[in-house]
């Protein structure tokens, strides 16, 4: 038998025998890839409805952006399944002696641990990419089931898929090279003799070259925005992140340096962490990497939200309802509404089309709109509806407020025309006309209609009178129907029954609004976000720990033979977990600050809502996700480290050296 199959051999039994450590390797690789395939299937799903409907496929830029992330992706996976490599492999290192004891030599024992990282590696990219694929498709469903837009035929780009498993099995390959390295340099004598190993020696070239990447990183962040924007702040951040990584073994011997003043157990942890950087460092890097993830996230989405807050326009007069129905079926959404609204009165709200509005039928000449001659206002919007035809009652509706000057206008016959200059003449012309074939056909116009201009942004392009209305000749059609807050404000519950309502007719057309103000929140992103880097810190400083409480038994012994305390060991596990997590979280924040800083400004300083007011690049920095996670995830991870050690010291045969 050759050696590589010898050493997939092992790596099945050891797999088989060790559940809990291949689970816990199993899910750090398999649900990274889970979620690299579950995203790659719904942009393609979404992308094939694209390429159907003739929209155009995403930019170089976005493309780019997508492969750092995979990138960032692989480079946590190695980091968090490195340690459990390194675990594994002091945890066999009497096995492994045993190999070399019976004529192995080093490669044999690489290959041994290789074929592990190989195995798990490989299941796990399987495994993870079958989930991925039924996490889309559920996702999708239930999207569709719930009433969304269906994302396109289902499409699973099988390429990027192998692509993705190559990637998860090699991603596992990686992760086991330093701890095979280590294994082939196996002392035999001192593993059999239950000796411990001298650390390694570090790389005194690392740091140096890690603190030139974040320069550079940084460097990238502040002057990359301006010319590459967001692909500019991203190659930013991962220089910054990969420089952190290298200089992760150099900060945690530093940190051990300064321990001389913590108390007693945190001092020994401390300290512990920094003798031992090769199994401390990797999850330290494990957890900065994440967190400067999140912290750089955290930003740029606060700063976009607070901007959706800042030039939020409400459409409606505050506390008004409007039920826009389908067009071929108005009146019977009509009478529902009016069911669902017992004794409140609804504004049937007519309309003359205009550029904006719909076509039942593919045949737009039977669909002609109107436009009213005038200088329109470049920021002005128009979402609610093209031209009421009405009186005051109407204009209160989009209004929200008696206006003495627009009741007298309409009660004269003229046109009241928003968001426009000043007409000379007091007069307007009517353009009749529909377009066909990308050309402008006009029908007629009509001359000399009086109108006058208001002030306000009811978000209407004009309100008019009924016998103007006649005088253009167009149909008048129900567009909506409209509650007014004077009459009623709708509550969250009536708005629920009337979509309900609204569905019974249409899934694809016709919508129910209630004018609230801006009510999005940024707390389930925030959650969400603390979530992940707690959980990413957790498992990273749970394995670390984990290995040093192995290595530490020697120790431990001699605490407890010396009158240490039943405690003392469980004071000394918490400790290394908190200073790990608190290591990496500070780490972590601090290496994507300013990839956040850095990208709001493409991210906020355009203005996004028609309307809006100009405004410079918006900054918002969610202080409190990012006081929890420096603080609280630390003091997390050490109860929970605690929670799951036993304060008995044990007792060992100290051998004599």
């Amino acid at each position: 038998m050759t050696r590589y199959g010898f050493a997939l051999r092992l790596a099945r039994q050891d797999a088989l025998r060790a559940k809990g450590r291949t689970a816990l390797v199993l899910g750090m690789i398999g649900l990274p890839i889970c979620a690299v395939v579950a995203l790659a299937v719904l942009r393609a799903t979404s992308t094939a409805r694209d390429r159907s409907a003739g929209a155009e496929p995403a930019s170089a830029a976005e493309s780019a952006v997508l492969a750092l992330i995979v990138a960032m992706i692989v480079l946590e996976v190695v980091l968090l399944a490195g340690p459990a490599f390194v675990v594994d492999v002091r945890r066999r290192r009497r096995d492994l002696a045993l190999v070399a004891a019976s004529g192995g030599e080093g490669r044999h024992l690489r290959a041994v641990v290789l074929a592990s990282g190989l195995l798990l590696g490989g299941t796990a990219a399987v495994g993870g990419a079958a989930l991925g694929i039924a996490a889309a498709a559920l996702a999708a469903w239930t999207a569709e089931a719930r009433g969304a837009e269906p994302l396109g035929p289902f499409t699973v780009p099988w390429l990027l898929v192998a692509a993705t498993m190559l990637v998860g099995a090699g991603s596992g390959l990686l992760a086991a090279l330093v701890p095979a390295a280590q294994a082939a340099r196996t002392d035999v004598v001192a593993v059999l003799s239950g000796r411990r190993e001298a650390p390694a020696a570090a790389r005194r070239g690392w740091p140096v070259a890690g603190g030139v990447l974040v320069v550079a990183g940084v460097a990238l962040c502040l002057e990359g925005v301006r010319k590459w924007r967001e692909f500019g702040a991203a190659i930013g951040a991962a220089a910054i992140i990969i420089g952190l990584v290298l200089t992760c073994p150099w900060l945690v011997g530093a940190a051990g340096r300064l321990a001389r003043r913590l108390p007693l157990p945190l001092r020994l942890a401390v300290r512990d962490a920094g003798r031992n950087r090769a199994r401390t460092a990797p999850a330290v890097a494990a957890i900065m990497a994440a967190v400067a993830g999140i912290t750089a996230l955290a930003i740029g989405g606060a700063s976009d939200f607070r901007q959706e807050q800042i030039e939020y326009q409400a459409t409606l007069p505050m506390g008004s309802a409007l039920v826009r129905p389908p067009l071929d079926r108005a009146d019977a959404v009509g009478e529902a509404v009016r069911r669902d609204l017992p004794g409140v009165p609804v504004v049937t709200l007519k309309a003359l089309p205009g550029p904006d509005g719909g076509c039942v039928g593919d045949d737009w000449s039977k669909c002609p709109a109107v436009t009213f001659a005038a200088e329109r206002d470049e920021n002005a919007s128009f979402d609610l509806m093209d031209n009421v035809v009405g009186g005051a009652r109407e204009a209160r509706m989009v209004l929200g407020r008696d206006d003495p000057a627009v009741t007298a206008a309409l009660d004269a016959g003229k046109v009241v025309l928003f968001r426009a200059a000043p007409l000379a003449g007091g007069t307007t012309t009517a353009k009749v006309f529909y377009w066909e074939d990308d050309e402008e056909h006009v029908v007629r116009t009509v001359e000399d209609l009086p109108a006058v201009v208001a002030a306000g942004d009811p978000h209407v392009r004009a309100i008019v009178p009924p016998r103007v209305a006649e005088r253009i000749g167009l149909p008048v059609r129900t567009e909506a129907f409209g509650v007014d807050r004077a009459d009623h404000r709708v509550t969250e519950a009536e708005q629920a029954r009337l979509d309900r309502t609204l569905d019974g007719f249409t899934r694809n057309e016709g919508s129910v609004y209630v004018e609230r103000g801006f009510t999005g929140s940024f707390g389930k992103v925030t959650l969400m976000l603390a979530a992940v880097a707690a959980a990413l810190a957790l498992g990273g400083s749970l394995i670390a720990t984990g290995l040093a409480s192995a290595d530490a038994l020697p120790d431990l012994a001699t605490l407890g033979a010396i009158g240490a305390r039943p405690r003392t060991r469980r004071l000394l596990t918490m400790g290394r977990a908190a200073f790990i997590a608190a290591l990496g979280c500070w780490l972590g924040i601090a290496g994507g600050f300013v990839p956040g800083i850095a990208v709001t400004r493409p991210l906020t300083s355009d203005v996004e809502v028609t309307g809006a007011a100009a405004h410079g690049a918006i900054v918002d920095v969610p202080w409190t996700l990012l006081l929890a996670v420096g603080i609280g995830i630390p003091l997390l991870v050490a109860l929970v480290a605690g929670a799951f050690t036993r304060s008995r010291l044990p007792m060992a045969r100290r051998l004599a050296r």
